[in-house]
């Protein structure tokens, strides 16, 4: 089906009346979104609808966030960057489709002011920090969008490794120096790959942190955009070998 963007005016709506609507969130539904195209329009983006009904529940201390990852980007490939910072569609989704789903990645909490709070968090992306790191939907494609820029491996191991550390990923998401440069956010994750694989050393907090902390020492006097990858690869592998003391590479 083509995705569906909510109107302006109905994302306002919802947003405005989460405590009037907590009875939907925790156990109804929004089927008159789905029902009544005043709420929304198309977009001529093709998705796979269907496929988020796969989405894996969490179980057993897991979230499945590799396996869910590849489900939500696999079935809305053809989103463009642009098209997935779009608030209107992510929250079409987290009331309809997502909905179940987010219920349980994201329990709602008993208390109403706490519920509103969580809702607001999950169910919307106002803001590039709710769209990459927190909204039930966009979080998952935005992951997968990541690691799908890095050429040159398995796409699985690669999502493995990004995924397997929340502060790892965290530390590499919100530094826009990192996240956007290609070939410096390739360059790490390739590095995760082989650490994931190994004794996987590069994932203490203390050693990450480190390496993020020399990149940007770097930067600070070379453009790092500007770099070619085997200058990239060269700096990291210093980093990482002479300054970390890691023997991983």
């Amino acid at each position: 089906m083509k995705a569906r963007l909510l109107k302006a005016a109905s994302l306002d709506a919802l947003r405005s009346s989460i405590l009037e609507n907590l009875a939907a969130y925790r156990g109804g539904g929004f089927d008159y979104l789905e029902g009544d195209p005043s709420f929304w329009f198309e977009h001529e983006v093709e998705i796979d609808v269907d496929a988020l009904s796969t989405l894996k529940a969490p179980s057993g201390g897991s979230f499945y966030e590799v396996e869910n990852c590849e489900i939500v980007y696999t079935a809305l490939q053809q989103l463009s960057p642009y098209d997935a910072r779009d608030e209107r569609f992510w929250v079409y989704l987290s009331h309809t489709a997502l909905l179940d789903h987010a219920r349980r990645r994201w329990p709602i909490p008993a208390d109403d002011a706490e519920a509103v709070a969580h809702i607001s968090k999950h169910w919307f992306a106002r803001d590039k920090r709710q769209v990459e790191r927190d909204q039930v939907g966009s979080r998952l494609w935005w992951m997968g969008h990541l690691c799908a820029r890095v050429e040159n491996v398995d796409q699985d191991l690669a999502r493995r490794a990004f995924l397997f550390r929340s502060d790892v990923r965290a530390n590499l998401v919100e530094r826009p120096t990192v996240s956007q440069s290609v070939n410096l956010f390739s360059a790490i994750v390739r590095r995760l790959i082989l650490s994931f694989s190994g004794k996987q050393e590069l994932f203490e907090r203390r050693a990450f942190r480190q390496l993020m902390m020399e990149i940007n020492s770097v930067g600070g006097y070379r453009l790092l955009d500007c770099l070619a990858p085997a200058e990239i690869d060269s700096m990291l592998d210093m980093i990482i070998t002479e300054r970390l003391k890691l023997a991983e590479l």
